[in-house]
């Protein structure tokens, strides 16, 4: 669909609305064709509650809202981040934005006309969203706006993309009429792989979530039908005392349905359901020719006090080895000033960047670095000092040898039911897998060997195991080296706990 033609529908139904300052219930009904007040409110609520899960939102950040209409996300976003930049080519939205941030006193947002189809004003940007934008681009212009965003979005960065997708493999085409007949709105929900396909050459997929702004859709059918089933009065009143349960309890009702789409038979019950959404997080790959040799990833979950020791250790190592290095600091969703550690020493050093996730333990901090690493090679050590500088070095003089050496500990001093846990983990992931597993530490890669075999959905506890298996698979060959672990730097075990090993015994079983 061209973009005057969709320009003049949105114009339209949003001056029908009134274009002046609104508040926070009436944002959230322009730029929506769903007309359900109390359907479209929750929508918004799970929107950004998937969001925060999404991405961590801190200070220092510039936020680029694609066509983000009247602002629903940026004037949201702006208390929380340095500048948002709202760019839309629906200039009656742009009034409501504006209107709206004047009325509030919001002076750190910017509401510009221009297409989503070309590079946007000022950037890169540290996070890019585009919120059910994609679905009105025509196929002859998804290039150019795989392109628009590549360039919007910073290294290190990621780009949010929320669309109403559809089961099957053939897009489903959203028309609506005018009197005389012609298309005055067309929207194209497009199966749930197409997306990250279109972006993969200059992103990676990092995390999906199926349904995120959509109330239950397993039972409601997708927006527009939950939107019929409230507008009588029995239907309205219903919703109106489910609303708080589905917003509270919508990661619970989000992982029955992943269950039920990833089932065959639970695919056949959905499929006639029709489009659903699907939010998607991705990391923008770097060109090769800007890439340092070696990229070492380091995960922290609250190592305030063992961090900055480490990372001075790792630089001081590298350095002397001559190595061409950066380091990337995964903050998975610390809250002991872990992060503000992090973000201090990338200001410090140019050799590091500080990337930040909500928690998601160990298997999401190794995806979110091994996405944002930019080196030749990539290895990674936890932020607590057990790894010597020295295995990163000799791991990397190594790196030749195969594309994936992985290590093995001599000899661990750990007490008897450390070393019961991890031996029936081992032989769990043998009778699962097939592979001989050890009790072993980090492991290097040859960052095209991601690229090609990285398990592009998994960021379970299992992640590190699914990406070796892939690799067998392959016919690539993983080279073991002993290597010795150390003593914590500081702090104290965050894996020896209830939740660690039950999200590592999920991963384990959900593996293929």
């Amino acid at each position: 669909m061209t973009e005057p033609l969709l320009a003049r529908f949105w114009n339209r139904d949003t001056r029908s609305k009134g274009a002046a300052a609104a508040t926070d219930d009436e944002l959230v009904m322009f730029g929506t064709v769903t007309e359900d007040a109390a359907v479209v409110r929750l929508r918004d609520r799970l929107e950004k509650a998937a969001l925060r899960r999404a991405v961590a939102l801190r200070p220092h950040m510039r936020v680029l809202d694609f066509g983000g209409g009247a602002g629903r996300l940026g004037l949201w976003l702006a208390p929380h981040v340095a500048e948002v930049v709202v760019v839309d080519f629906s200039e009656a939205l742009l009034e409501v934005g504006r209107a709206t941030a004047a009325a509030r006193g919001i002076t750190n947002v910017r509401f510009v006309h221009g297409s989503v189809l070309e590079p946007p004003p000022k950037g890169p940007y540290d996070l890019v969203l585009m919120f059910a934008v994609a679905q009105y681009v025509d196929d002859a212009d998804l290039a150019a706006l795989a392109a628009a965003c590549a360039a919007a979005v910073a290294p290190g960065g990621r780009l949010v993309l929320k669309e109403p997708v559809v089961a099957g493999d053939a897009p489903v085409l959203d028309e609506q009429r005018g009197p005389d007949g012609a298309v005055s709105y067309r929207a194209t929900f497009r199966p749930v792989s197409f997306y990250p396909d279109l972006l993969r050459a200059g992103f990676a997929c990092v995390h999906h979530e199926a349904t995120a702004a959509h109330p239950v859709p397993f039972f409601l059918g997708n927006t527009n039908d939950a939107a019929a089933a409230t507008r009588d009065g029995a239907g309205g009143a219903v919703f109106g005392q489910v609303a708080p349960l589905l917003e509270r309890y919508d990661r619970q009702i989000l992982a029955v349905e992943d269950r039920l789409r990833a089932h065959p038979v639970g695919q056949r019950l959905l499929a006639p359901l029709g489009p659903h959404s699907v939010m998607y997080t991705l990391a923008p790959r770097q060109a090769a020719e800007a890439s340092p040799a070696l990229s070492v990833v380091a995960i922290a979950y609250n190592e305030a006090e063992a961090l900055s020791p480490v990372v001075a250790e790792l630089r001081q190592h590298l350095q002397a080895e001559g190595i061409d290095f950066e380091l990337v600091l995964v903050n998975d969703g610390s809250t002991d000033g872990t992060g503000e550690i992090m973000d201090e020493l990338a200001v410090a050093h140019a050799d590091v960047r500080a990337v930040h996730q909500a928690n998601g333990g160990i298997g999401a901090a190794l995806r979110t670095g091994f996405e944002a690493a930019q080196g030749a090679y990539v290895t990674w050590v936890p932020a607590d000092g057990q790894i010597a500088p020295e295995t990163v070095s000799l791991l990397f003089w190594r790196r030749h040898e195969a594309p994936m050496l992985t290590t093995v500990y001599r000899r661990r001093d750990d007490p008897w039911y450390r070393l019961v846990i991890s031996q029936s983990l081992n032989t769990m992931i043998r009778l699962r897998t097939g592979q001989v597993a050890k009790s072993g530490g980090n492991y290097l890669f040859a960052r095209q060997a991601w690229l090609d075999h990285g398990p592009r959905d998994d960021d379970s506890m299992m992640i590190s195991t699914a990406f070796r298996h892939a690799l067998r698979e392959a016919g690539e060959a993983i080279v073991e080296v002993e290597i010795d672990a150390r003593a914590r730097v500081a702090g104290h075990s965050k894996v020896l706990n209830a939740r660690a090993i039950g999200r590592t015994l999920k991963g384990l079983f959900s593996l293929d």
